[in-house]
C-alpha cells in the first residue's frame, strides 16, 4: 500500500532529546463519563486542527518525537486520525504511535478495509479503556449503552491482530473492589492483555460530583496489597507509590520527557494539567518542540525544588515530592507535597512493607509517559 501524502525531505539527525506525546487531536467523544477529565478542556477548545495542520506538526518536529499515545477525545471518530497516523508510520516509522480508546475503535474498522489496514499498520499498542467488568456498571459510567459490547469487541480485534494490549481502568472510589478487579483481571487474561490504573484525579477539587470518585490513601494501598498477592506488579511509573513501596526509582515526566497536545494544538505539561493556565504553546508555532527545552514558563511549572515540608523525610530522594499534577490539582501548587503522602510516616520503621516487582522486560507507551500502573495476571503471562 503506498503512502497517502509525499514524504517530505529529511532534515539533518537531530541530537536534542526526544518527546514522549500525548496528543489528542480529536476533542469529539461518543460518551459521557461521570469522572471525565477532559470534558471542560475539549469543550473549551474553540475548534480542532485541520489533518493539514497535524501533518505540518509532524513533518516539522518529528526527528524530536519519540513516541505518541493518541488519547482523550475518541480519535477513531475522525477518518482524518487513521489518515494522520498511517502518515507517520509510512513516513517516520521510528515514531511509537499507541491508541488509548473507549472501544469505538472496533466499530469504525470492521466494516472499513482501508481503515482497518491503516489501523493496523499504524499503531503498535492499544489500550481499552473498561472499569467495570460487568455491562451494566460500565454502560451507566461511561454514560454509553454501547460501551462494554465495543471494548469487548475491540479487545477481541486487537487481540486477533496480534496487538499489544492493555486493559485500563481508573483507580476510584467505586470501581475498585476486589471483585470488580478480580473480574477486570480476568477479562485481561482472555485476551493477553496486561492491566494498567490510573489514580482518578479530580479536576476541579470544589466540585462534589467528582469528588466523589476519590480515592483514599488506605485503599490505593489495599489495592497494590491485593494485586501483590494475586497477580503480579510489573510497573509503578508513580515516583510516590514506587518509593513508598520500595520500587525501582521512577521520575514523573511530566513536562520533563513527555507532553500533552490538545485538540486545538495547545501543549501543556501533562495529561492532567490542560488549563489555560498550564499552557506552553501551540503546534502551529514554527518549531515549538525545539523551543520547549528551554521555555521558561516550562520550567517554572516544571522545577526540581523539593517542598519545605518534604525535608528530612527519608522517601524524599526517591519521591521527590510526588506526582506534579496532583500536587498542581489538589493545592494549586508544586511546593507542596503529594496529597497521598501520610504525615505519619516519621522514620522507615514505620513505612509498609516492599511489595514483590517483576523483573520481566515489558514496553509500553505509557510507562515513562505519565504517572500509572501496570499489572499482569499472572508470573508467567507475556
Amino acid at each position: 500500500m503506498g503512502c497517502l501524502f509525499d514524504t517530505p525531505p529529511q532534515p539533518p539527525h537531530s541530537t536534542e532529546k526526544k518527546w514522549d506525546v500525548g496528543w489528542g487531536p480529536v476533542s469529539a467523544c461518543n460518551m459521557n463519563c461521570q469522572f471525565c477529565y477532559s470534558k471542560k478542556a475539549r469543550a473549551n477548545c474553540s475548534s480542532d486542527l485541520t489533518l493539514k495542520e497535524w501533518l505540518q506538526f509532524i513533518d516539522s518536529n518529528h526527528e524530536l518525537i519519540h513516541s505518541i499515545n493518541y488519547g482523550t477525545g475518541e480519535n477513531a471518530i475522525s477518518d482524518d486520525w487513521f489518515s494522520l497516523i498511517y502518515h507517520i508510520r509510512k513516513s517516520y516509522p521510528d515514531i511509537r504511535q499507541s491508541l488509548t480508546s473507549n472501544g469505538y475503535v472496533s466499530q469504525k474498522v470492521k466494516k472499513n478495509k482501508r481503515l482497518m489496514e491503516y489501523f493496523v499498520d499504524s499503531i503498535d499498542e492499544v489500550d481499552i479503556s473498561l472499569d467495570f467488568c460487568t455491562p451494566e456498571r460500565h454502560n451507566e459510567l461511561r454514560g454509553q449503552p454501547h460501551a462494554f459490547a465495543w471494548a469487548m469487541e475491540a479487545l477481541s480485534l486487537c487481540h486477533a491482530a496480534n496487538k499489544p494490549l492493555t486493559l485500563c481502568f481508573i483507580g476510584s472510589a467505586i470501581n475498585t473492589s476486589e471483585e470488580n478487579l478480580t473480574g477486570l483481571f480476568e477479562i485481561a487474561h482472555r485476551y493477553n492483555a496486561l492491566v494498567r490504573m490510573n489514580i482518578f484525579r479530580p479536576m476541579d477539587m470544589s466540585d462534589l460530583k467528582l469528588r466523589r470518585f476519590i480515592i483514599g490513601f488506605e485503599e490505593v494501598c489495599n489495592i497494590l496489597a491485593f494485586v501483590n498477592d494475586k497477580y503480579q506488579i510489573l510497573s509503578l511509573s508513580d515516583p510516590y507509590f514506587s518509593a513508598l513501596f520500595s520500587g525501582p526509582s521512577k521520575n514523573d515526566p511530566s513536562g520533563i520527557s513527555s507532553l500533552r497536545i490538545l485538540s486545538n494544538g495547545n501543549i501543556t505539561p501533562s495529561t492532567y494539567l490542560i488549563s489555560d493556565s498550564f499552557t506552553l504553546g501551540n503546534i502551529r508555532q514554527q518549531g515549538i518542540l525545539h523551543e520547549l527545552e528551554s521555555s521558561e514558563q516550562r520550567k517554572e511549572i516544571v522545577n526540581d525544588k523539593l517542598p519545605a515540608e518534604c525535608q528530612g523525610c527519608v522517601l524524599a530522594g526517591k519521591c521527590k515530592g510526588g506526582v506534579l499534577d496532583r500536587r498542581f490539582l489538589w493545592y494549586g501548587s508544586s511546593t507542596r507535597k503529594d496529597p497521598y503522602c501520610p504525615r505519619r510516616f516519621d522514620s522507615l520503621n514505620q513505612l509498609p512493607a516492599p511489595l514483590s516487582f517483576s523483573r520481566r522486560k515489558f514496553t509500553s507507551v505509557h510507562d515513562g509517559y505519565l504517572p500509572t500502573m501496570f499489572f499482569s495476571f499472572d508470573k508467567d503471562q507475556l
